[in-house]
């Protein structure tokens, strides 16, 4: 038989906004960052590494404000797979809607 790990689970606590900035990141750091996101979906894009006939796509969620990665069926336009999942997303906005905040989860 295999083994069994058990782990405890503790919450982790969000860094308070630092000059009214959530997270400490500043305008021009999320561009950037932003910016670095496109270029690398583009490059996945370009390889053709999600596969001939499937191309990756990026979004925002509206209601969490996390970012979502899909994998796209070019043809069909129906999403093969997406992170995080819509599971997890309605999780994310329970728990902010219980936390009276919108500072993103995941």
């Amino acid at each position: 038989m295999g083994q069994v790990f058990v782990t405890a689970l503790r919450a982790i606590t969000q860094p308070e906004p630092q000059n009214g900035i959530a997270n400490g990141e500043t305008p021009a750091a999320k561009r950037a960052r932003t910016h670095a996101l496109v270029a690398a979906v583009n490059v996945l894009n370009q390889s053709g590494l999600a596969g001939p006939s499937r191309e990756i796509a990026y979004s925002t969620d509206s209601a969490t404000k996390q970012l979502v990665i899909q994998v796209i069926d070019k043809q069909s336009g129906t999403v093969v797979v997406q992170w995080p999942s819509e599971y997890a997303l309605q999780m994310a906005q329970e728990y902010q809607k219980e936390q009276h905040t919108n500072e993103p989860l995941l």
